[in-house]
């Protein structure tokens, strides 16, 4: 059976593209100046030249550029002359038609790529949309990789879609304007789950979440705004939330120096550390067989490892903190726990199927 073969990442084609292209030239140079130097030798036989005017008259001849010749030629010097400009003109079209060929297949290649990544961008549901790859945004495609779940990128600017590119090979990225609407559109923002606008210009992110909020009403949509003043217009515009980051580093910087120890914690459970600790939010499933049952009788501590910390009702989306043993577990509930990555699957897996898969036993030598 054939082996597939895997695809290459942009920064592997480049260095593709590179090589191909330095062989090329390399070929062509050597025929060129082989031909010069066949070119002196012949003269300087033929017509007793000396070896600049030898290379003087090899030179125009395989330009063709129609200077006037070194001397009066021989009838073999005349057919030595047309030999060299016939294999000139091969050298010269073979060297032009390798450097087109290339730069035509690789814009082949890149729209193809383009092309073919729309194709699955459409594909896709529940996907989240991120508006702008910069310092934020290269943080929330981070975060998302990590956990795993659809992400697609809008960018306008060339060098960090390339950057991201080679960065992330198997990330959908869109190079185009995130406030204009064709461009949410290809980023498939009819069955989107959420969208993250994380430009630089607080206008721009307001364009952003105006339409998208009018493509997709049902959107969930997390808007930056670098001004504390045009979060309420965020707001009124359709924004579900918007984050200040002048805001959250100020409390983060006050916190460092009022509570070193819990910033430590957090930042173990956001960005990981000694452990791989996340909080993570999971909803319970409608057709789940625990539902009906307490905390007590789920064991999620015992059976995953999770720490429960919290859990959003369904009907009237408050939260219950820190919910005791005798919680009851209902349809849409959403849980807020703390564990592990591979933790929190066992416990999708035990909410959606009421069992959990039991670790293959090992065998012993």
């Amino acid at each position: 059976m054939t082996e597939p073969i895997p695809e290459l990442s942009p920064r592997e084609l480049l260095a593709r593209d590179v090589t191909e292209v330095w062989d090329k030239v390399r070929t062509v140079l050597l025929l060129f100046f082989g031909l010069v130097a066949l070119g002196t030798f012949g003269y300087m036989l033929i017509e007793g030249w000396n070896p600049i005017d030898s290379i003087y008259m090899t030179v125009i001849t395989i330009a063709s550029v129609g200077y006037r010749e070194i001397g009066p030629l021989h009838l073999w010097g005349r057919i030595f002359t047309m030999a060299l400009i016939f294999f000139g003109l091969i050298v010269v079209s073979v060297f032009v038609a390798s450097v087109t060929s290339l730069y035509v297949e690789r814009e082949l290649q890149k729209a193809f790529r383009s092309r073919r990544m729309l194709k699955q961008i459409q594909k896709l549901r529940d996907h989240v949309i991120l508006c702008g790859a910069g310092d934020t945004g290269r943080q929330v495609i981070e975060e998302f990789q990590r956990v795993g779940q659809p992400l697609v990128v809008i960018e306008i600017n060339p060098e960090h879609v390339q950057v991201l590119s080679e960065a992330f090979p198997d990330l959908p990225i869109i190079e185009g304007d995130a406030t204009k609407d064709e461009t949410l559109v290809a980023a498939n923002i009819q069955h989107a789950r959420g969208l993250i606008s994380s430009l630089a210009e607080d206008a721009d992110n307001l364009f952003v979440v105006i339409s998208a909020r009018a493509l997709n009403p049902s959107l969930y949509i997390v808007a930056r705004a670098v001004d504390p003043h045009t979060q309420q217009k965020l707001v009124r515009a359709g924004a579900n939330h918007v984050i200040s980051p002048n805001v959250i580093e100020g409390l983060r910087m006050a916190s460092v120096v009022l509570r070193p120890s819990v910033v430590d914690f957090l930042e173990i459970i956001m960005r990981g550390g000694e452990v791989e600790m996340r909080m993570e939010e999971i909803d319970v499933p409608e057709d789940s067989p625990l539902i009906g049952k307490t905390l007590r009788e789920l064991q999620i501590p015992q059976r995953t490892g999770l720490i429960v910390l919290a859990i959003r009702r369904k009907a009237g989306h408050k939260f219950e903190l820190n919910p005791g043993p005798q919680t009851v577990l209902h349809a849409g509930d959403r849980l807020i726990v703390l564990g592990e990555i591979h933790e929190v699957d066992l416990l999708r897996t035990y909410l959606r199927e009421g069992t959990i898969p039991e670790k293959p036993v090992e065998s012993q030598a």
